[in-house]
């Protein structure tokens, strides 16, 4: 599929949406889904591509997030679920603390580098994968002043592995939302801009129709 710009960059403002939808599931019920957020874990695992296609593979695999984004804006400023937008904001708010750390940011390309190694004897949802990205997000993003607070059931967040996987999830997103903002996404476009996302978000879910019918 030929994407234009603004299509890429409506692709990662969607790996943003899929990533925290993820985050409240597990939340919720202490599992995610595998399928769903794979993609989103080989994602974070690739430093160098070429294009959104290289970092996400198939555009398929993005499905759940663009529907997830459409939903939201299509329910006005607050969104179809204000807890979805209130970690959405924070998201943005993180990565634009991370990005100014250089520091922090080379501690993480290294770490990568060394988790990517892991992959090559264990699948990118292993528990010893998962917990290396948890641990990198504690090393790192955890301590920069804007902490995320995951609300959820007490009983589930209490669970190392869900921890892990909240963690996981939360750093996918902040992928996610580095490459929309190097393709040129702002946030004041998901306030200004809110007819035209959902206008290319739903051109694209059609696209995909047409490829997988």
């Amino acid at each position: 599929m030929n994407l234009s710009s603004y299509e890429e960059t409506t692709l990662a403002l969607a790996g943003v949406f899929q990533s925290v939808q993820q985050v409240i599931r597990i939340s919720e019920t202490g599992y995610e889904d595998q399928r769903v957020i794979k993609p989103l874990v080989s994602s974070l695992l690739k430093l160098d591509a070429d294009s959104v296609l290289d970092i996400y593979g198939d555009i398929e695999n993005l499905r759940p997030g663009l529907k997830t984004l459409h939903e939201q804006l299509s329910y006005g400023a607050n969104g179809r679920i204000p807890q979805l937008g209130r970690y959405i904001a924070s998201i943005l708010n993180l990565e634009r603390q991370l990005v100014k750390k250089d520091d922090v940011m080379t501690v993480i390309s290294a770490r990568i580098t060394h988790i990517k190694r892991l992959t090559q004897h264990a699948d990118l949802t292993d528990d010893i994968v998962i917990k290396a990205i948890a641990d990198l997000y504690t090393d790192t993003i955890s301590k920069l002043p804007l902490r995320i607070q995951v609300v959820g059931k007490p009983e589930i967040l209490k669970q190392a592995v869900v921890q892990d996987k909240i963690r996981t999830a939360l750093f996918c997103a902040i992928r996610c939302a580095v490459l929309w903002r190097q393709l040129g996404g702002k946030r004041r476009q998901l306030l200004l801009n809110r007819k035209y996302i959902l206008t290319t978000t739903k051109d694209i879910l059609t696209k995909l129709d047409q490829i997988h019918h």
